[in-house]
Order: C-alpha cells, then structure tokens, then sequence
C-alpha cells in the first residue's frame, strides 16, 4: 500500500478519498510486525529474514545471495486497495507490489516442515502468513504474473550506492 500511498503523496495520483485515507495511513502510520517476528523468531521455523523497506523484489534478492538459493514467486502479496489504485490510475500493480519499497512487512523463509507451526505462531499474535512462492536450488529469481515466467529484476533503494 504504502508505493501507491507515496504515489498520491508524491506524484499527483489520483484515488477515491476512501482509499486516498486508506493508503496514505500506510505512508504515515506504517505498522511495524513485531510481535509476528518475535512469535516467529521464537518458533524456530525461519530459515531466512528480512523487511520489505527497500521493496519486495530487492528483499527477495538479499536473501538469495546471502542464502545463495533462488526463488520462484506465483503470487504477489497485493491489498485490494493498491489493485483498485492501479487499475484506476493506469499502472502496472505487479510493479506497486515488488518494487515500491517503504513496506515494513516481514519477508521469511520457513522450513516446509514447520510451516504450520509459524501459521499458528503468528496467528496467535493477531498476524497471518501469506506463502508466495518456493525457493529453489537454481539460484535464479522468477515470478509467475498472469501466467507467463520471467525474471524477477533486482530492483529496488540500495544502500551506500556510489
């Protein structure tokens, strides 16, 4: 949400004064996944950790090379709000959701088989796990958007870039 929300703060975007509230909270109010990551960290499930501030895709890229695996996303994480902004403002949603950036979600990798454990850790916390995909041993990064298989580019803020 919170790309679109810098969008309308930022860009000019136009959106609907309900999800104008919706998605500038994001910006302005970002919720911070504490407690999910404190149960998780707690479960022993992870494998693998980082937030989404520098964008999913960016993220999804850190921990491929420090975890040297790959992934393969088939679906994206996307609020119906920053679909509805998307389509209403003419951009590419798929874009919004892997390389906006200023999310503070959490991104893990669980161990398969303690998946149910996480789900249940982090739903006792008031969370929910939403699964997007599997990492693979081919160390290449792929999405899986309406069907067709590309690269998932390395796009996204870089720290101490020259």
């Amino acid at each position: 949400k919170t790309a679109a929300g810098l969008r309308l703060l930022l860009n000019g975007y136009a959106a609907s004064q309900e999800l104008r509230e919706v998605l500038l909270k994001s910006v302005c109010m970002p919720e911070a996944r504490l407690n999910e990551g404190l149960a998780l960290s707690r479960s022993k499930a992870v494998t693998a950790s980082i937030d989404s501030s520098d964008g999913l895709a960016w993220s999804l890229h850190e921990i491929a090379h420090m975890s040297d695996v790959g992934f393969l996303i088939e679906t994206l994480p996307m609020a119906p709000e920053v679909k509805r902004f998307a389509e209403f403002n003419r951009l590419d949603s798929s874009e919004l959701v892997l390389y906006g950036g200023e999310e503070y979600e959490l991104v893990v990798t669980i161990n398969p088989r303690l998946w149910k454990t996480a789900e249940k850790v982090v739903s006792r916390v008031g969370g929910q796990l939403l699964p997007i995909g599997k990492v693979t041993r081919t160390k290449e990064l792929l999405v899986r958007v309406g069907g067709e298989t590309k690269p998932l580019e390395p796009k996204g803020y870089e720290h101490f870039k020259t």
